[in-house]
Order: structure tokens, then C-alpha cells, then sequence
């Protein structure tokens, strides 16, 4: 029996004559959240982002997703199907307000348990996103390269296990699962975000790499996330 499975490995991911194209996506808010700092960032990122020491810029698309099951993955989904083999990553970020850093996830796990009802009223309790299928599905990416790389950089950051049960994790495993039957499969990994004001004291309080200026948490994130960006498709 499998029990995981790496998906997406990078060997099949060159796209020598073209540019690069990156989809990253975010959630809306949800629960008791006024905002979610995943949309804030996905809709305040730039079009292209410059890679350091390349002439070439990388193109990105950006989409906010429902925080719903059916219609997070459709969404995310006719993207993908619109743009099929032409994303060399596809970010997907969320918020996981409990957490002070950004979390890098190995990990997304076949199951759905809902702690709360998600936007659509849906709550499922202990049941599997796909019958039949591995138990987890994991991220042909580095989590611990990217973890190592963005620490140099002063992003307090971490390597998470797994993306919880809820709707970031259900997206999460559809997504590497979808990738997985493509021709040229695109990296595909997830970011849990903590709160801004969480991670700006985190940051504050670390005695690495900080920037010279005091720097709102959702922009010391948005930056981390344009690493991420840089170390996926690098």
C-alpha cells in the first residue's frame, strides 16, 4: 500500500524556451478573521518579480479562492486547466493565525476533519478527499533547502509536516494530485501564513538578517513570499 507519494518532481519541469510562470494563490477570509493575509498579499503582489542575478523576470499569475471545498478547487482548477503545462510553480498560501512563523508544508494529507464549518456551511469529519488514493502526498520542492535559504535571508520561517485537515490541505493534496497527470508537472507547494502583527514581533524579536527600516508584518510576508517565489522555480 502507498502510503505517500512525491509528486511533481523538478527533472520534468525545464522550460528552456520559455519564460517562467508562476500562479499563486490565497484565501478569503474566513471564521472570525476580518482579512486574510493571503489575499492581501496575493493581490498586492506585482506581475513579474526579478530573479537576482538573472536578466529575465518571472511572471506571475494571482487568484483568491473561496474558503470552501468545492469551490476553492474549481476555481483553482480552471486555472490550471486554462494554463495547462505552462506554470513552472504553483504557490499556494493561507492563514493559520495560531502559528508565528511561515510554515513551509511537506506534507498534504488525505483526509478532510473541519474543525468549523467553512464558508459554504460544509463540515466534514474524518472522511477521505480521494478513495483510494495515498494516505499524503508530498512536495517534490525542498522544504528544507527553502526553509535553509529564506533563514539566511532573516524570513522567520519553518518546515511544517503537514497543512492541517481543513480546506489549505484539501487544496493542497488536489492540487499535487492534479499536477501529477500532467506532461510537465508544475512544483507545486503550500504556505501557511501566521498574523502580521504575530510575525512583525517574531521578526523583531530574531537576531539574524533584519531590514534597516521598520516594516509592517503583512510587507515582511509579502517579501518572504516573493522568496519563495525566487526558490521555486531557481
Amino acid at each position: 500500500m502507498t502510503v505517500y507519494k512525491v509528486c511533481g518532481k523538478s527533472e520534468d519541469n525545464h522550460l528552456p524556451s520559455k519564460q517562467k510562470r508562476v500562479l499563486v494563490a490565497g484565501f478569503d477570509a474566513f471564521d472570525k478573521l476580518d482579512a486574510n493575509p493571503s489575499q492581501t498579499i496575493v493581490e498586492t503582489l506585482g506581475s513579474s518579480i526579478k530573479l537576482p542575478g538573472r536578466k529575465d523576470e518571472v511572471l506571475l499569475d494571482t487568484l483568491v479562492l473561496p474558503t470552501c471545498c468545492n469551490k476553492a478547487w474549481s476555481k483553482l482548477k480552471r486555472q490550471m486547466d486554462a494554463n495547462k503545462n505552462e506554470y513552472s510553480a504553483v504557490i499556494l498560501t493561507g492563514v493559520a493565525a495560531k502559528r508565528e512563523k511561515i510554515s513551509l508544508e511537506r506534507f498534504a494529507l488525505n483526509i478532510r476533519d473541519y474543525r468549523i464549518k467553512d464558508n459554504g456551511g460544509h463540515q466534514y469529519l474524518d472522511e477521505l478527499i480521494e478513495k483510494g488514493a495515498p494516505d499524503a502526498l508530498r512536495t517534490s520542492l525542498s522544504v528544507a533547502d527553502i526553509n535553509k535559504a529564506l533563514a539566511k535571508n532573516g524570513v522567520v520561517c519553518e518546515v511544517s509536516n503537514h497543512a492541517g485537515t481543513f480546506i489549505c490541505n484539501e487544496v493542497y493534496y488536489k492540487a499535487l494530485s492534479y499536477q501529477e497527470k500532467l506532461k510537465q508537472p508544475a512544483q507545486v507547494l503550500f504556505v501557511h501564513l501566521p498574523l502580521p502583527k504575530t510575525y512583525a514581533k517574531q521578526y523583531r524579536a530574531q537576531k539574524t538578517k533584519r531590514l534597516a527600516v521598520k516594516v509592517p508584518g503583512i510587507d515582511l510576508m509579502r517579501i518572504a513570499v516573493e522568496q519563495i517565489i525566487e526558490q521555486a522555480v531557481g
